[in-house]
């Protein structure tokens, strides 16, 4: 008697269930934006780093930053607020406006690792509090438990744990692109030395560097927003 072969009715022919069913459909969006120059021609330096996980069923950028009280002797220090977006038109929109380029190097993720990824912030969210004031339809506002500080947690740090929830080595090799002589002022370059310096990368141009050049975990693809003035 001839051997049956199996057949399947739901997957076409010759394609695998199994690559069928592991095709990521979330996406993971790291927000590296550069340097500008405000309307009082104040040249702010140090860029800025936020991480969209978009599903099919939520699009949530955490934008983590000095938007509150400001402190330290370079203002290096201050109330770490989250603002979680539900609208990234709006949030890119924002940053367009400052005159500075974002660039978007974006991860194709399963929907497990983007629901991880969510939790964390959840987590931080619930160990702070909401900001109503500040907060609206598009965005919401939140004072965590942990205060910001410029060598982390910071935009950078903070927004790179998150990444790392959803991708395990999206940092690997990334400590030798720890450089914050290219971006420090001499003075910031001494005060970071007597603090023993920096134990991870937490500069925005040192992160996209690494992530342009070095990055184990290649992106799906990288989109450029707006343009340095």
């Amino acid at each position: 008697m001839a051997e049956k072969t199996f057949t399947t009715k739901t997957v076409p022919p010759k394609k695998s269930v199994v690559d069928d069913k592991l095709k990521p459909t979330a996406e993971m969006h790291i927000l590296v934006g550069g340097p500008y120059k405000d309307v009082n021609g104040e040249e702010h330096r140090y860029g800025h780093t936020a991480l969209r996980i978009k599903t099919d069923k939520s699009d949530k950028t955490y934008d983590f930053g000095r938007y509150g009280e400001v402190t330290g002797m370079f203002g290096e220090s201050g109330d770490g607020i989250l603002r979680v977006w539900t609208s990234f038109g709006l949030y890119i929109r924002g940053e367009n406006a400052l005159g500075r380029k974002t660039t978007d190097f974006v991860y194709a993720i399963f929907d497990s690792q983007a629901n991880q990824a969510n939790k964390y912030f959840d987590g931080l969210i619930a160990a702070g509090s909401e900001l109503k004031g500040k907060s609206n339809s598009s965005r919401k506002v939140y004072k965590l438990a942990q205060s910001y500080h410029a060598l982390g947690p910071n935009c950078t740090t903070l927004s790179m744990d998150g990444a790392k929830v959803a991708i395990n080595n999206i940092d690997s090799g990334a400590t030798k692109f720890n450089k914050p002589e290219e971006v420090l002022t001499f003075s910031e370059r001494l005060a970071l030395k007597a603090k023993g310096g920096a134990p991870r990368l937490f500069l925005p141009a040192n992160l996209e560097t690494f992530l342009n050049t070095a990055n184990p975990v290649k992106p799906l693809r990288v989109n450029v927003y707006g343009s340095k003035k």
